[in-house]
């Protein structure tokens, strides 16, 4: 059977059955390279061994199986490397794990290598030598930031090799010589190496394909080699990701099913804030949050973040206090709205730091049950501070703001608000109060507005 033409982009690595100006797949011109596929003969083959009898090809050794508490490839270990930052091992659910890859992902400027280099950092005490490799920067510019952050230079190792194959092979003799060395009880032994940092995947590339760095094909290659190597060698690996104009970590999500970890730094570049969550975690939780402020000396655990969202000093039309949870812990947060009267036939709806869906939902309850007149006013809400709320205890709080500055009513700002509100106009309680109110005590909050005290949204009153 002769072999069939095929068209695969460069870019995203997909293969169409005929050439494109423009791949469907990814949008990027001229990207599309002609190769033969020799899949027909290949069905040809195995088509003529199944006729023969014959299921399986013998192109290597049969798999073999054990018990899952036996098995010898089982390497999670209760021991976890402690990384020195109480926030991020929060998030990672106690530390690394030998063998994890980690891919942190941000907005640029956010402050990701700041927090790596932190990291190292504190890891230098206690595991000895980490290895950095970064394909934007050149070490002396790496250097300077890591005398700035007090972060000693000495003890990480760096290298601005940018193609993949030579990186890996040369972290390959790192660890050989360490193993040489060991076994031949050297006076002076260097410390083993067990963490690495990619900075970042989109500067590294591969010539097994022609395609740009940073193009999605080369992306995934560059990531599986990664991969491959850290399970390989029992290793940590931490991969910086770039962020799309969609949003997305280094392009689609195809990425973040490589990895054992994806961590996302975000936060406000007007504020100092930032805050670190787990979008994917195969060896601890995904519903914490870790928040640090960056200074001019580094970047810096936050235990309490609550002062930075709260504003309890200034009373204000348009303003309420909430309290939501962030993973196990309850943050504290002021909501500012601001409601005047639209010209416009459909008036606006601004969410900044809540679901927009959220807000209209809130809008027509207030309608429905409160009649507030909401369609004749454009609604501005935003959360104090940069914080994105997801959780509904917030509903009330942002009621009650809307309702303040609509009516003009100033309510006090000792005054918390808690609880999802429902479709009925009914406060819902929530399980966690005790928890609420015993914090919200010790902030000098004075009255909780929840659904312990309010049956329905009627209920919201003036000062």
């Amino acid at each position: 059977m002769k072999s069939q033409t095929s068209f695969v982009c460069s870019n995203c690595g997909n293969v169409f059955a005929s050439w494109y100006g423009k791949c469907p797949e990814c949008g990027e011109w001229k990207t599309l390279r002609e190769v033969e596929s020799l899949k027909s003969k290949v069905e040809s083959k195995e088509s003529g061994r199944r006729g023969r009898g014959e299921l399986f090809s013998a192109a290597g050794e049969p798999a073999q199986f054990a018990s899952l508490k036996q098995s010898p490839n089982s390497k999670l270990q209760s021991a976890r490397i402690v990384t020195g930052f109480g926030e991020v091992d929060r998030v990672l659910g106690g530390g690394f794990v030998s063998d994890e890859v980690v891919l942190i992902a941000g907005e640029p400027g956010v402050g990701k290598s700041t927090l790596l280099l932190g990291i190292l950092g504190k890891l230098t005490e206690s595991i000895g030598q980490v290895v950095y490799v970064s394909s934007e920067e050149e070490g002396r510019q790496l250097e300077h930031r890591a005398e700035r952050l007090h972060v000693p230079a000495d003890k990480i190792l760096f290298s601005s090799e940018k193609n993949i194959d030579n990186v890996l092979k040369g972290l390959d003799e790192l660890i050989s010589n360490h193993a040489s060395r060991i076994s031949g009880h050297e006076s002076r032994v260097t410390s083993q190496i067990k963490l690495v940092v990619f900075d970042s995947l989109q500067g590294l590339y591969t010539s097994d394909h022609d395609s740009l760095p940073g193009s999605l094909a080369q992306s995934k290659e560059v990531l599986m080699r990664i991969v491959n190597f850290t399970k390989e060698k029992g290793i940590v690996s931490l991969v910086v990701g770039h962020i799309t104009k969609e949003g997305d970590i280094a392009g689609p999500k195809f990425l973040e099913h490589m990895v054992d970890c994806v961590l996302f730094m975000e936060g406000e570049r007007v504020t100092n804030i930032r805050m670190l969550r787990a979008f994917k975690n195969r060896f601890g939780p995904t519903d914490e949050v870790g928040f640090f402020e960056i200074k001019e000396t580094g970047i810096h655990e936050v235990p309490n973040p609550s002062q930075y969202f709260l504003d309890l000093e200034h009373e204000a039309v348009g303003k309420a206090s909430i309290a939501v949870r962030q993973g196990v812990r309850i943050i504290f947060a002021t909501v500012e709205t601001l409601v005047v009267t639209t010209s416009l036939p459909y008036p606006k709806r601004v969410a900044k730091g809540i679901d927009s869906k959220r807000l209209e939902l809130i809008l027509a309850i207030l309608k429905k049950y409160l009649r507030l007149s909401v369609d004749s006013y454009d609604v501005y809400v935003n959360v104090s501070g940069g914080l994105t709320v997801s959780d509904t205890l917030a509903d009330l709080g942002v009621a009650a703001a809307i309702y303040s500055s609509l009516t003009g009513t100033v309510l006090n700002s000792r005054e918390l608000y808690v609880g999802e509100v429902g479709l009925l106009g009914t406060v819902r309680k929530t399980n966690i109060f005790a928890t609420i109110q015993k914090e919200a005590q010790r902030l000098g909050f004075v009255t909780i507005h929840s659904g312990a005290s309010i049956n329905h949204i009627s209920g919201v009153k003036k000062k």
